[in-house]
């Protein structure tokens, strides 16, 4: 039972958390690429700020004591390990920019957690208010989704509709997650706050509604792992007060479900549950990212840095014409522990997944306190012990680190759980932690300016790579060298996909006739992203212009040595090759490129080749119908081109083609 004071000291910080939440699904930005991402980091920064101000305030007031001896329990040091190792793993990286970036918001997010559960701790930030807090969250950002689904029309193709609702969270699998992370708050909000119970039925029964219908399979997993672990351990004790007040709303659930179900015959839904078409890539891409924790197991390949390494463990394999060109690339391994494994090796994973059993470690000493908790917070409990194991498991298939709504959701049920644990089991055992104001200030205020800092400066970043994608597709290769040296700063060097500015640049470079400057630039993009296919083979047409055959055939070996479907380097090798007049070589390279390709300078390159090619080979020939029919193949272009592709239709060499048809 809180004390009057108590409360009143609470309010303020209350209220801050309570429109900080309400407001966070609108934050949004389209002048960027990624509307939600860096605008909520320095949402984020600026609240955290403000939090920090409040607590040096009151701290110079004696309304606070600064009393930070909870950040000597396991968990708070399991997560500043983490980002130490996050920030070792940078000696590594190719990309420190991008290194950098990820530090940013682990650190905001982590002092985010500590002024949270310092907060709770001091009796300033109520379970309550939180509960009030993320409720209001979740209704906007499913009043959103509703607004969304209702203007689709799911007749047309039920699979491509429900990729669209999305709320404003990146894609539907983000916005699954991130209501699953509500689900304790909304439960405390049925059997904690009686003025908020029928609000928090409705929209539970409306989670589970859209859960269902938008079919995030990891999700849907987690949700029945989370309501089996509260059922099963309450053993319904709370539950059967409120079972009667639910009944209702989880028959209207279903009949909207199955309505939706009726509308769509049920086979479009079925078939889209049960669709595993994504299973063997995402293991293909589960593979490349194995291969790169085993060669850098220890170390990494620094924070922020998968998406520049991934590519050197082979493309061909995904057998799809977009990865083969790379016009659709990976930034992450949809799988947390994976990424954390590969970016910052194996003691990087160690602790990421020590942070998961501490915290479940954490609930179970709470629930078996010797000074019980009562039925709500003891369902509470229960609550976020399955929310973090449901957590793990939703790691495991996606990507919610990334993403700073996600890690706000967790690190508030970290901070409640270690804050409780502290107090009840850890608080009369520490001694007072006291930091003196100007050493607490520095521990505030310094990870809020490395926040806000880098973060404005990828929000610049980003602002000005959006005009370059406009200036690419309108072919104003001025304006885009301007938007290049625009865009580029110490924490921004490559746009959302990975792809380095330098490489825009250059080839706005290149194409204006500027080939030194644009070699220049693919050779700084290169340093970033060493596997990048198109870097390799702009640098590769640079080195050829200037007539450094050696260097260029190097460079396009390396791009097919990543992607042997990539035709342009293909054709460009075949190129060299021509132009070295090895004519062999050349033909042997030409004649792996798929004969459907669009690429205009097959259809350019080919009949040179095949012409040269058949000249080399038709002094070895001995036989004189042999030699007639080359030379007469050779002095026709249309025959020669269509015994080629007659060859390649049959599978047959395409000098024993000629050789055993008729002319």
């Amino acid at each position: 039972m809180k004390t009057k004071t108590q409360k009143t000291n609470s309010k303020i910080v209350d209220k801050l958390y309570f429109y900080f939440f309400l407001l966070l699904p609108l934050v949004y930005s389209d002048k960027v690429i990624d509307p939600v991402l860096v605008p909520r980091q320095l949402y984020l920064t600026a609240f955290v700020c403000i939090l920090g101000v409040i607590i040096l305030f009151q701290i110079s007031k004696k309304e606070l004591v600064p009393d930070f001896s909870f950040l000597k329990l396991t968990l708070p040091i399991l997560l500043f390990i983490f980002l130490l190792i996050n920030c070792l793993s940078l000696f590594k990286a190719t990309s420190i920019a991008d290194g950098i970036y990820v530090l940013s918001k682990f650190t905001i997010e982590i002092l985010f957690f500590v002024i949270s559960t310092y907060l709770i701790a001091q009796n300033k930030l109520t379970t309550d208010g939180l509960i009030k807090a993320i409720v209001s969250f979740c209704i906007v950002s499913i009043s959103i989704a509703l607004y969304q689904a209702v203007t689709l029309d799911f007749s047309n193709s039920f699979r491509y509709n429900i990729y669209q609702i999305t709320s404003t969270y990146a894609n539907k699998n983000l916005f699954s997650s991130v209501l699953f992370l509500t689900f304790p708050f909304v439960i405390g909000g049925i059997v904690i706050l009686r003025k908020w119970k029928v609000t928090s039925i409705v929209l539970l029964c409306s989670i589970i509604t859209l859960l269902l219908l938008i079919q995030t399979r990891a999700v849907l997993f987690a949700t029945f792992l989370f309501f089996l672990i509260v059922v099963i351990f309450q053993k319904g004790h709370l539950l059967k007060r409120h079972l009667l007040k639910l009944i209702p709303f989880l028959i209207i659930s279903l009949c909207i479900i199955g309505a939706v179900l009726f509308y769509l015959k049920g086979s479009s839904y079925y078939s889209n549950l049960i669709d595993s078409r994504s299973l063997p890539e995402r293991l293909l891409v589960w593979n490349n990212s194995l291969q790169m924790a085993k060669e850098n197991i220890f170390q990494g390949v620094g924070a922020g840095n998968w998406q520049f390494q991934f590519p050197k463990y082979g493309l061909e394999k995904f057998n799809d014409v977009f990865m083969d060109n790379a016009s659709l690339t990976y930034q992450r391994p949809h799988n947390d522990f994976l990424w954390v494994l590969c970016e910052t090796g194996i003691l990087g994973l160690i602790t990421y997944i020590s942070v998961f059993i501490v915290a479940l470690f954490y609930t179970i000493k709470l629930l078996r306190n010797k000074i019980k908790p009562n039925l709500e917070d003891k369902l509470l409990l229960y609550a976020f012990f399955a929310t973090i194991a449901g957590y793990a498991f939703i790691s495991f298939f996606d990507f919610p680190l990334e993403r700073i709504e996600h890690q706000i959701l967790f690190y508030l049920i970290l901070s409640i759980v270690v804050a409780k644990y502290y107090c009840s089991h850890e608080k009369v055992k520490t001694s007072t932690n006291s930091f003196n104001f100007g050493m607490l200030t520095l521990m505030i205020f310094v990870p809020v300016l490395f926040s806000f800092v880098v973060s404005t400066n990828r929000f610049s970043g980003e602002f000005h790579t959006r005009k370059i994608y406009e200036c690419q597709s309108k072919g104003d290769w001025n304006q885009l060298i301007s938007e290049a040296d625009n865009s580029v700063n110490p924490f921004y060097v490559t746009d959302p996909t990975s792809i380095p500015i330098n490489w825009y640049k250059g080839v706005a470079l290149y194409t204006s006739g500027n080939l030194k400057e644009a070699q220049g630039c693919f050779e700084k993009a290169k340093l970033i992203h060493p596997y990048n296919i198109h870097v390799l083979n702009n640098l590769a047409s640079c080195y050829e212009t200037e007539g450094k055959h050696k260097e260029a055939e190097e460079m396009y070996l390396k791009a097919l040595l990543i992607s042997p479907r990539f035709d342009e380097a293909r054709l460009n090798l075949s190129a060299v090759y021509f132009n070295e007049k090895k004519y062999e070589k050349a033909f042997h390279s030409i004649d792996k490129v798929d004969v459907t390709t669009k690429d205009e300078k097959y259809q350019i390159y080919l009949p040179v080749i095949l012409n040269s090619w058949l000249g080399v080979i038709l002094p070895n020939q001995k036989d004189e119908v042999a030699i007639q029919k080359i030379s007469t193949i050779r002095n026709s272009q249309t025959k020669m081109i269509e015994f080629y592709f007659a060859s390649k239709k049959s599978n047959i060499a395409y000098l024993q083609y000629i050789l055993d048809h008729k002319l």
